[in-house]
């Protein structure tokens, strides 16, 4: 593999490992195993979410866990106080984390470098204190217990499998829109921004317009993959997505390549479901980890399905 070119997978060969994504569990008699892999799925959506922010636009967000957590709690929320199905709740809360996060985000745009990722820390920080603090609300450090299983319109999504498939079909949606988006002129926008935002000024852009654009969008997507870690734990509290978990994210777009659909959701996969299969090497899990990172950074500095 050329550390001066991006790995592109042709479109066949990736329709082709969809498919067997999908048709996986008629193979796979292990629940715990496709337990796994949902969980995979969920930060897929997460690292999709930074990789559109810190890869396209080029805002690396150190608190990008805060927004799972405004997803999950809204949809924990809706449904509980409400009575809403998870069908709803769940699109709801991708709206509502898209919401917040950007205004709560917008401020800093002015910063440049390494500031913006300071401020995104900050902000994730605080946005994790409001959860543990508004009693009311949030339940405070209790958190939010009993929460619905996933449903859609009535109909319960009673086991592994049906869990499996609905959060997978949820992740290759966003996928696609993603690409669709990255492909569209607000892709090339953004990526003008990324590269040159002065030059992009001088052209008539207005930066922190799109940047706007591209944290509702990213928190579209990790505020869904929020409300569905919500009705799948059936319990959530202020830790159930904290600081680790966005350095966790931002190490998933770092292995797969900044700025790539495709090394998003391979990154999440391979720090979150793959592991489970090596458990018998769990002591040694973060030294493995550092060394295939030192590895990368020194023959892939761009990840595995990064561009230069």
């Amino acid at each position: 593999m050329s550390n001066r070119r991006a790995l592109r997978v042709p479109r066949a060969a990736l329709a082709a490992v969809v498919v067997l994504a999908f048709l996986l569990p008629f193979g796979v008699p292990s629940p715990y195993l496709l337990q796994m892999l949902t969980n995979g799925w969920i930060y897929g959506l997460l690292a999709l979410s930074l990789t559109l922010v810190a890869g396209t636009v080029g805002q690396i967000s150190l608190g990008h866990a805060a927004l799972l957590l405004i997803g999950a709690y809204a949809s924990a929320l809706l449904s509980t106080d409400l009575g809403w199905s998870p069908a709803v709740t769940i699109p709801l809360a991708g709206v509502i984390t898209a919401a917040i996060g950007t205004l709560l985000v917008y401020p800093s745009f002015r910063l440049r470098g390494h500031y913006v990722s300071i401020a995104t820390l900050g902000i994730g920080e605080i946005i994790g204190l409001v959860v543990l603090n508004w009693d009311s609300l949030t339940r405070g450090p209790v958190g939010i217990t009993g929460i619905a299983p996933l449903s859609l319109f009535g109909w319960q999504l009673s086991g592994v499998r049906a869990v499996y498939w609905f959060t997978l079909g949820v992740l290759v949606l966003l996928a696609l829109l993603q690409a669709r988006l990255l492909d569209s002129h607000l892709g090339r926008t953004w990526r003008a921004i990324r590269e040159d935002d002065v030059a992009a000024r001088a052209y008539g852009i207005r930066p922190n317009r799109y940047k706007a654009i591209a944290f509702a969008c990213g928190g579209l997507a990790a505020g869904i993959g929020g409300g569905i870690a919500a009705h799948l734990y059936s319990y959530i509290n202020y830790q159930t997505f904290d600081s680790q978990v966005s350095i966790l994210a931002l190490t998933m777009v770092i292995l797969g390549g900044l700025g790539s659909v495709i090394g998003a959701v391979a990154g999440a996969l391979a720090l979150i479901s793959l592991p489970e299969l090596f458990r018998f090497a769990a002591d040694y899990r973060m030294l493995i980890y550092g060394v295939i990172l030192l590895l990368l950074v020194r023959f892939r500095p761009q990840g595995l399905f990064g561009s230069v």
